[in-house]
């Protein structure tokens, strides 16, 4: 007669063997075919919160808590009929941090029914985790480095379109540079031979003193004031075009004579106009480092300005100085005008702009804009300061001693 599972008696386990897995510090147990607990490590039951003075001979379900034997029931059947099971098991200690254990069922003897008894192994695989952890997140960051990568990638690609589309409109802003300089040329030179021939003849009336030739001395000079205001226009062209070419380098900046680009300055102006110029040096004349044709310029477009919008009887100031911290060449316009309206300063070096002022004069507004960008391409500055009583103050910072 087989004896019922519930009337059956556990047999028990050798003391000395019990004795020496508890000692192991691992997790055994082992509860035979009806279920009964024949041995338990107190590793094992404080992993399943068991209390070791009366777990052995316990059924095993009455002893595991609704969550634990929920987890574990089915492996425990399974292992029960005689199938191997291996699986892992997480729970979280009194501070919170996960602790993991692999669980081994090991089907034993049968009895007649087919029931296993089964001896579950707790091992620790805490470092395993850490480990797999660690491959996680290395994983992740290789991941996310890859796709970094991708991203930089398709990034270099689009950088390199842009660099393509870049050089190519470099390229063609020179060649239309290039083209400006040549039409320049072609236009400037009759126009410069013209208003040599004015002020030759403008000065052979005057050598000799003849009489009612007033007339056409003032025609002369109106057609000389003329010929400046087209020559400077065409420069100013020439100038906005030459610093689009260079992309915001100086080009040709070199040792540069100060007392000869002054004079070559001076000439720029009309004739009757230099007697109000007046040119104060408040530095040793010397070589200075700068972009001669476009300072030359520069200067030319400020004292046209300072000429224009003075009244006619006052003279304009070029002030020459120079600053030792840090190295740099100083130059101010000074004028006794009428001031620049403070409206017009936010936009004074804009591209177009005009003051209230400039309603009769010629041009498109690109002198100041050029006298900025000829600074930044310089590195300096230019500001626009009042001065005392009335009047305006153009003062350029020019570095000097700058890595080319």
């Amino acid at each position: 007669m087989i004896p019922s599972p519930l009337s059956a008696k556990p047999c028990a386990v050798p003391a000395q063997l019990a004795e020496l897995l508890g000692q192991s510090g691992q997790g055994y147990a082992l509860w035979n075919a009806e279920g009964h607990l024949l041995m338990a490590t107190p590793a094992w039951c404080q992993w399943f919160d068991v209390p070791p003075d009366s777990a052995t001979g316990q059924l095993l379900r009455p002893l595991l808590s609704d969550a634990s034997w929920q987890t574990h029931s089915q492996r425990f059947a399974a292992a029960g009929k005689g199938q191997r099971q291996e699986y892992d098991d997480t729970r979280h200690d009194d501070f919170g941090a996960q602790r993991h254990r692999r669980i081994q069922l090991t089907p034993g003897a049968a009895d007649a029914q087919g029931q296993h008894e089964v001896l579950m192994t707790l091992n620790d695989v805490g470092r395993e985790y850490a480990r797999g952890a660690v491959i996680t997140r290395q994983h992740e960051q290789l991941q996310s480095l890859q796709g970094q990568l991708r991203s930089r990638r398709d990034d270099d690609g689009e950088l390199e379109k842009l660099r393509t589309l870049l050089d190519w409109r470099t390229a063609m802003l020179t060649e239309h540079n290039e083209m400006l300089q040549l039409l320049s040329h072609e236009i400037r030179q009759p126009l410069n031979n013209a208003s040599a021939a004015m002020q030759a003849t403008l000065k052979a009336i005057d050598d000799l003193h003849l009489p009612d030739a007033t007339p056409a001395t003032k025609a002369l000079l109106r057609a000389e004031h003329v010929m400046q205001q087209v020559i400077g226009t065409l420069d100013n062209t020439l100038a906005a075009g030459t610093i689009l070419a260079v992309g915001g380098k100086a080009g040709a900046s070199s040792e540069t004579d100060l007392p000869t680009l002054i004079k070559l300055v001076l000439h720029d102006i009309a004739a009757d106009l230099r007697p109000r110029i007046d040119v104060q040096w408040q530095a040793q004349p010397r070589t200075v480092q700068l972009h001669p044709a476009l300072m030359r310029l520069t200067i030319r477009n400020l004292l046209h300005n300072a000429l224009a919008y003075a009244p006619a009887e006052t003279q304009v100031a070029l002030r020459i100085s120079e600053s030792d911290e840090p190295l740099a060449l100083i130059l101010e316009v000074i004028d006794q005008g009428p001031g620049i309206p403070a409206e017009l300063l936010p936009r004074l070096f804009d591209k177009g702009s005009r003051g209230n002022h400039s309603h009769n004069r010629p041009g498109a507004g690109l002198g100041l804009f050029i006298v900025r960008s000829v600074l930044q391409l310089h590195q300096g500055t230019v500001e626009a300061l009042p001065h005392s009583p009335h009047g305006t103050v153009m003062r350029l910072v020019i570095p000097q001693g700058l890595a080319e």
